[in-house]
């Protein structure tokens, strides 16, 4: 897979939050031969893991692993992991976010991470993420 410039800012565009992000890594990975597995079943027992597999799962749509077992791995060998997080810096709308002041209506939102908040002083903001009904 050659990845441009171009291509990594179209990523970026096009993955406001983690759940988006998921969601484009799982059809890259999947486009580039990567299967889907469960977290919950039982990868070893059932031989759904095997040396030259390429693998990725996800939790919750927020979360995404994937990785790649060599040609030559024997269980118990070495193995190694790179990581990497997604969710930071970001403008979270706190639990009870509903505010007015001067006639408008406003969102309540708190920083999360560390982030260079001078530099979003002239972007425009936007909504993004996932929303939980009970």
């Amino acid at each position: 897979m050659s990845a441009t410039a171009p291509d990594l800012i179209s990523f970026i565009h096009s993955t406001p939050t983690p759940f988006h992000l998921v969601t484009e890594a799982e059809g890259l990975l999947t486009k580039s031969g990567f299967s889907r597995l469960d977290e919950k079943d039982l990868w070893a027992a059932n031989k759904l893991v095997v040396p030259g597999g390429k693998y990725f799962y996800h939790r919750n749509l927020s979360t995404i692993v994937a990785f790649t077992v060599g040609d030559q791995y024997k269980p118990g060998g070495e193995f190694k992991i790179v990581g990497a997080h997604t969710d930071s810096p970001v403008l979270k709308v706190k639990p009870v976010s509903a505010k007015t002041a001067g006639g408008y209506v406003q969102v309540g939102v708190e920083c999360y991470g560390g982030g260079l908040w001078h530099t979003w002083f002239d972007r425009d903001l936007t909504l993004a993420g996932c929303v939980v009904v009970e």
